[in-house]
């Protein structure tokens, strides 16, 4: 059995195992460059790897972090085939109260309004209107941007009395159901899908298509980003209109459990970066500091 397999075999997602992949193959390539080095891995080689990232490739402390997280899952596999005995453990890089809280980039209400306003100036009835769904998804209920793409037709409920949109296989392979309560919403899902239904893809089970495709991908969710920046001169990604979703039920609630909710965050920590103080207040507060000190 090979890692990838063993991955696999503990429901991992695709995109996580080519991660944990990537990483594992770049610690080999480095140990193999090493003299004298006969080793499949010990303690001590990790250490080094550790400091190899921190002071020649001058990695970020999550990005080694990260690294370390999927070396860790590849010892576990290397003991449970028999070829490491050796248990070991690797501290984290600690990071600082201010990295590990860093601020979110989200959008305000007047970027919002000259992204709203530039969909509408979309010549093409097809991109208008696939934008406008897509984007009203990211932002009026906070899904990703694989959720958003891999939506199938059925995945959106509109019989009466109950209207809603099921993640099927949300971050983590969680499963979701999320209320659809915005208007906005719900009118930018019934113009995509009456436009959708002329297209040649029409009985695709996927709810975004794209012109030559019967299942619209990455590529198409970038150009789309593209397209809308660059007309509404708002330079922006598919995760800022999550965090803008999640800033703005923080700020309307003042509930982070209904955040953590509605977001689909397995730990409270990680909704909480949205109840911090925007770094335009902070950096008020140490301008403000000529004046008093």
């Amino acid at each position: 059995m090979d890692f990838t397999l063993y991955l696999k075999k503990q429901e991992m997602r695709q995109k996580t195992i080519a991660g944990y992949n990537a990483v594992v193959n770049e610690f080999i390539l480095w140990r193999d460059a090493l003299p004298d080095q006969s080793e499949i891995v010990t303690k001590l080689l990790v250490l080094e790897y550790k400091s190899y990232l921190k002071t020649i490739r001058k990695n970020h402390p999550k990005t080694i972090n990260r690294k370390l997280g999927a070396l860790r899952k590849w010892f576990e596999y290397l003991q449970a085939i028999g070829q490491l005995k050796e248990v070991i453990t690797v501290k984290d890089e600690v990071l600082s109260d201010m990295e590990r809280w860093k601020e979110p980039k989200y959008l305000d209400k007047n970027q919002i309004r000259d992204i709203r306003k530039s969909i509408e100036k979309e010549p093409s009835d097809f991109f208008r209107n696939r934008d406008r769904c897509m984007i009203y998804l990211m932002l009026y209920m906070g899904l990703r941007q694989e959720e958003m793409l891999n939506l199938e037709l059925t995945d959106i409920i509109r019989t009466p009395g109950k209207q809603k949109v099921i993640i099927r296989e949300g971050k983590g392979g969680f499963y979701g159901e999320l209320s659809l309560e915005s208007a906005e919403l719900r009118g930018a899902i019934d113009q995509w899908i009456a436009e959708r239904a002329k297209s040649r893809f029409a009985e695709s089970s996927y709810l975004f298509v794209s012109q030559k495709s019967a299942h619209a991908g990455k590529r198409s969710a970038v150009k789309m980003i593209k397209r809308v920046s660059k007309t509404s001169g708002v330079e922006f990604t598919c995760h800022q209109l999550r965090h803008t979703f999640a800033k703005r039920i923080i700020d309307e609630t003042g509930n982070i459990k209904k955040a953590q909710e509605l977001l689909r965050h397995k730990h409270t920590s990680s909704t909480e970066i949205y109840t911090r103080h925007r770094q335009e207040e902070l950096n008020e507060v140490l301008r403000k500091l000529d004046d008093v000190m």
